[in-house]
């Protein structure tokens, strides 16, 4: 059962004020998605860059909701005569408080997840993991801001007994905001790259914002899981709490065992269990690592979380495979993209034994929030590129074109293109049973058309 709330314990945890209607002590759950609304639920009134709640208040009554939380004002146009409504200050403050009760009421442990990379397939690997001897609850979407996190902890059931959450910021103080509610028993932070660079400034910034996280634990029972060890992440984690419980992944701590395109194994220090995962590369093993970091940290023996770790699979757009045009490999790694995930993704994609096809296709988007570093960010990566063995690039959006314009003495073929229907006319009769492409970049409507096309194609194929 999902978290209700009578009008009496609204009205205590929101501090707000009864503005209209009866108060009678009828409970029900919360929701804030006017198209996930049920009859017998409270409605909070969120806004969104598109969406206003506060439009739909009279909707959220026929319904059938119990009553509305909306911010407190004069007046309220479009609600009906008979709706019950709460003032509060301001909506999402008072949703992610009842969210901070709703995680108090079912105390789990709580995995909370940030990072500049990795993130999403983090929790989705220490999931897994979990699931072996605990039922756990998660993110059921990819939204892991405030808005998410409150929607996640308000559906949590009352037998939960491990949470795992991610977390993400759009500049300082939102971890640590967002973490306050969620209140860790394990802390990971997977990475720190330059995404946020154009919000947070420097990777000093970055690794400060990052490490909000640490400051929610416990000093004498929590436990900090750093999936790298960056210097400036180092640095400051450190400084937050020197004597913290720390892990921290060396270069020395994974061995690479066998690859094969459905797999890889691998050994990590420590342990004598083998460990499998269905993706490939440098980056979704230190996200195994951190996983199984988090699996020790809640006392699952190696062996157990060898077994959840196999049952681990990739979501669209983490590395997962599409069958595309006339039998060809498409490889989907564009729910998001950093510096460092682009060249993990393309040395994993030029990995004989990961993909063994002869003839390869990189295909790259924008990468996102970059700030005015973001054409010689592109560029360096072209620069880095240059010296790749595969037959074409090409990019789709304005920043990822100066990836080309920084390559030098490359050999492969490149292509500056517009959209997916460019793309899809480029490379479509070049493909067969005998290529590959790699589409990465940051989720983009380009990229998500791209992938529609080939996987329509591959229904024809």
């Amino acid at each position: 059962m999902t978290a209700v709330f009578s009008t009496s314990s609204l009205l205590k945890i929101t501090g707000g004020r009864l503005i209209s209607g009866i108060a009678f002590e009828k409970q029900g759950s919360v929701c804030a998605d006017i198209n996930e609304l049920s009859a017998g639920q409270w409605f909070f009134a969120l806004k969104d860059s598109q969406t206003d709640g506060h439009d739909l208040l009279e909707q959220a009554h026929r319904l059938g909701a119990i009553g509305c939380i909306v911010q407190d004002r004069q007046r309220y146009p479009f609600a009906h005569p008979d709706s019950k409504l709460i003032g509060v200050a301001n909506p999402l403050n008072a949703y992610l408080e009842l969210a901070r009760e709703a995680r108090e009421r079912v105390n789990p442990k709580v995995v909370a997840i940030t990072g500049s990379s990795g993130k999403s397939t983090t929790r989705d690997m220490s999931c897994s993991i979990a699931s072996i001897s605990f039922k756990v609850h998660s993110s059921s979407v990819n939204r892991p801001d405030a808005r998410g996190l409150a929607k996640t902890l308000l559906s949590m059931p009352d037998d939960t007994e491990v949470l795992v959450v991610e977390l993400s910021q759009s500049g300082r103080g939102e971890i640590s905001w967002l973490a306050t509610a969620a209140k860790p028993d394990i802390a990971i932070i997977t990475n720190v790259g330059l995404a946020h660079l154009g919000t947070l400034g420097s990777i000093e910034n970055i690794a400060a914002a990052k490490c909000e996280l640490l400051e929610a634990l416990d000093i004498l029972t929590g436990t900090a899981i750093l999936g790298e060890s960056n210097p400036s992440l180092l640095l400051r984690a450190t400084r937050v709490f020197d004597s913290l419980k720390t892990l921290i992944h060396r270069d020395s701590d994974i061995e690479e065992i066998a690859v094969t395109p459905e797999n890889t194994l691998f050994g990590i220090s420590e342990s004598e269990s083998l460990f499998e995962v269905k993706t490939h590369g440098e980056g979704y093993l230190k996200d195994a690592w951190c996983a199984i970091a988090c699996g020790r940290s809640l006392g699952i023996s190696d062996h157990h979380i060898a077994e959840g770790l196999r049952r681990y699979v990739p979501q669209a757009g983490r590395g997962n495979r599409l069958i595309g045009p006339k039998g060809s490999l498409i490889i989907d790694e564009s729910h998001s993209a950093t510096p460092e995930s682009v060249r993990a993704a393309v040395s994993a994609f030029l990995d004989k034994r990961a993909v063994p096809r002869l003839r390869k296709f990189v295909v790259l988007g924008d990468m996102e929030d970059l700030g005015e570093a973001s054409a010689s960010i592109h560029a360096n990566l072209g620069n880095w590129l240059s010296s790749c063995a595969f037959d074409f690039l090409i990019t789709i959006g304005d920043h990822a074109a100066h990836i080309v314009r920084g390559l030098e003495n490359h050999q492969f073929q490149t292509f500056i293109c517009e959209d997916a229907a460019e793309v899809y006319r480029l490379l479509t009769p070049l493909l067969d049973t005998s290529s590959a492409v790699l589409v990465d970049g940051s989720d983009s409507y380009a990229l998500r058309a791209l992938l529609g096309r080939f996987a329509g194609s591959s229904i024809e194929a």
